[in-house]
């Protein structure tokens, strides 16, 4: 599989970062992580280093080199990182519970296969138009649903970041695994916290991926939302993935990969600003067989 990729992460007008991201790959998949840690809640970026770390391990423990049933597979692993969560609340006799929304894709044989917590969203970017995007965890996307509430309204409504689900939350989450989609060569994945798409409307998304690949698109898409969020603009981090042709010629070039030729972890210079997996190799046990 050859794609190109781009990873980016900034604080906004935020004292620190919660938000997490992190990109493993086989030989024959992909796994792709945004988390983002909630705000007023203690421990927040705790709750999304714990939520991506689950989600490599176990990835890495399965996917050798493929995973049988994806859609199993992420639904389990999400669960597994929610109780990861807990256990460590419970091992550090925290007073609260850290908790965080998450979005998670798998990349396997020209089909996305994604879940989620919360409103940490997945975008699928087909020929200048959006083509997918998952429907939030809050009570804006409730009332939109039931068409009390325009698009439009909602952007401005002053609830919109309140959701009524994450991992970590009291309670068993309510995970969302959605329906396996196919990818042609040139369509674009985009996994972003609430920093990202809620300073920038679906059409502008579509419009500028249009004809585009990830890395081209990224840095300049997240240094127009940080502008626009300003002061009071929240953490923004996504990563986006561009399926390219099977007989594209890669040449080197930074952020362009083909999976074939990765053993194990992505190098160092694959993608401009990625070292969570090198981050995450030192502090995760050694891989269990499974």
């Amino acid at each position: 599989m050859k794609f190109a990729l781009a990873v980016d992460s900034r604080i906004g007008g935020r004292g620190n970062n919660e938000d997490r991201l992190a990109v493993s790959c086989s030989s024959e998949c992909v796994l792709l992580v945004v988390a983002d840690g909630m705000g007023g809640h203690i421990d927040g970026e705790v709750a999304a280093r714990i939520a991506t770390e689950v989600l490599v391990q176990q990835f890495r423990c399965q996917a050798t080199p493929r995973l049988l049933q994806p859609g199993d597979f992420l639904r389990w692993a999400l669960g597994e990182a929610h109780q990861a969560i807990i256990d460590h609340a419970v091992a550090h006799h925290l007073r609260e519970t850290p908790s965080t929304t998450v979005v998670v894709a798998i990349v396997q044989d020209d089909t996305v296969y994604c879940a989620y917590a919360g409103d940490s969203r997945l975008y699928l970017l087909e020929q200048g138009a959006v083509r997918f995007r998952s429907r939030d965890h809050s009570h804006v996307q409730r009332l939109i649903d039931s068409g009390r509430l325009s698009e439009a309204e909602a952007a401005v409504h002053p609830a919109r970041n309140r959701i009524y689900n994450c991992l970590g939350a009291m309670g068993e989450p309510e995970v969302s695994v959605l329906q396996p989609m196919q990818l042609q060569a040139g369509c674009s994945l985009l996994l972003c916290s609430d920093g990202l798409w809620g300073m920038v409307p679906d059409p502008e998304l579509a419009r500028v991926f249009h004809g585009r690949v990830a890395p081209a698109v990224l840095p300049a898409l997240m240094t127009v939302a940080e502008k626009r969020g300003g002061e009071r603009g929240d953490n923004l981090s996504a990563v986006a993935f561009t399926l390219l042709p099977a007989d594209a010629v890669l040449d080197g070039r930074s952020g362009f990969i083909d999976s074939h030729t990765l053993a194990g972890f992505l190098p160092d210079d694959a993608i401009p600003g990625l070292l969570m997996e090198h981050e995450l190799a030192a502090s995760l046990p050694p891989r269990q067989p499974h």
